[in-house]
């Protein structure tokens, strides 16, 4: 059986890193359960969520040691290991009768509302997904991209959702709507750490993201077609949001609690116009919190696997490289052959990834 959201949970669980809180918990009280048990690099899975039929986890990779356990390798070793896997992409595989597909809404019946969706920080806008693996297809080529887009629950059946004109999800979108066409999503929640590594990754346009998800895993992912969409899923995720973005359609979303401490402020996005849910039995939902140490790690590995290539690529000899906590900073440790080294890395590192700030 491939491993799965629920396999990983089983695993650190026996490392004594998953917090369960006794007895039912309200979704007003979960985002500081959440941060709590973040200081400590736990897991936080709240399995009974006051009104709501889900359990909600959190915090899937707040610690090297839980991101270490999802790469299957030492805790120093996740940097080159994610390097391998880019470096070796698996076409993932398509398989029939997937767990993710267990329980289908359609219509009326494919209600969002019904997840355990969280308030994140005191002045957001409302309830938002923000864990969401938001899969779509360019129109041209038929490849697949994978990318985190925060969304806005807004009724039952309506979501809003941020893209950039400048991301690859973005970029699709404008190529429908030049054809005034939807674009079709599926947004994937529930996942193994090796999709959210994958989503977070930004490789060059055109590569799809779940062909990294496989070399992380060192095997073919195995997924499956969508009910009411033309688009493939991770087959043994928890839950899939089907829809589509509609064009020419803006409404005004946020603000909400961003990943450097400030609240976006309102701004017009675009609208999903849901049309199916599918789910499996007992399905769990996930969050993610901005800003949060799980969220800097996501987007700070493959960061962090630039940075050292483009290092090692002068010959320096380096011990130990991090972008944690804030992917802004970085910290380079090496065996220094020549005075004047350490200022070539630093060079280096500034020249490989245009976030940094401090070296």
């Amino acid at each position: 059986m491939q491993s799965d959201l629920r396999s990983f949970l089983a695993g650190a669980g026996a490392r004594g890193l998953v917090s369960r809180p006794d007895g039912a918990v309200s979704l007003m009280e979960i985002p500081e359960r959440m941060e709590a048990a973040g200081r400590e690099g736990k897991i936080f899975l709240a399995e009974q969520v006051e009104g709501f039929e889900a359990p909600l986890v959190y915090n899937l990779l707040g610690s090297q040691e839980l991101l270490a356990l999802a790469l299957g390798c030492g805790r120093e070793d996740a940097i080159r290991r994610f390097i391998a896997a880019g470096e070796n992409l698996i076409e993932p595989v398509l398989v029939e009768n997937a767990p993710v597909q267990e329980r289908v809404f359609l219509g009326d019946e494919a209600d969002v509302s019904r997840l355990p969706l969280i308030v994140h920080s005191k002045k957001d806008a409302g309830r938002y997904i923000s864990a969401g693996l938001v899969v779509a297809k360019d129109p041209d080529t038929g490849i697949q991209n994978v990318s985190f887009n925060r969304m806005q629950l807004k009724g039952a059946r309506k979501l809003g959702i941020r893209m950039m004109p400048s991301n690859h999800l973005g970029m699709m979108q404008q190529k429908y709507e030049e054809r005034n066409r939807p674009m079709q999503v599926a947004v994937v929640l529930g996942n193994h750490p090796c999709e959210l590594i994958a989503a977070s990754s930004s490789p060059r346009y055109g590569v799809d993201e779940f062909t990294l998800a496989s070399g992380l895993r060192g095997e073919a992912l195995e997924m499956t077609k969508c009910k009411t969409v033309d688009l493939a899923v991770p087959a043994r995720a928890e839950i899939v949001i089907e829809g589509e973005v509609l064009p020419r359609v803006r409404e005004a979303e946020g603000p909400f609690g961003d990943f450097m401490g400030y609240y976006v402020p309102v701004m017009e996005n675009h609208v999903v116009r849901v049309t199916a849910v599918t789910m499996r039995e007992g399905a769990i939902f996930q969050t993610m919190k901005a800003g949060s140490e799980e969220d800097s790690r996501l987007l700070g590995l493959s960061r962090e696997a630039a940075v050292l290539k483009a290092v090692e690529a002068m010959g320096a000899k380096v011990r130990a490289l991090s972008l944690s906590p804030m992917i802004f900073n970085c910290a380079i440790s090496i065996e220094q052959r020549f005075e004047g080294e350490a200022k070539n890395v630093i060079l280096a590192a500034m020249g490989a990834y245009p976030w940094l700030k401090v070296c």
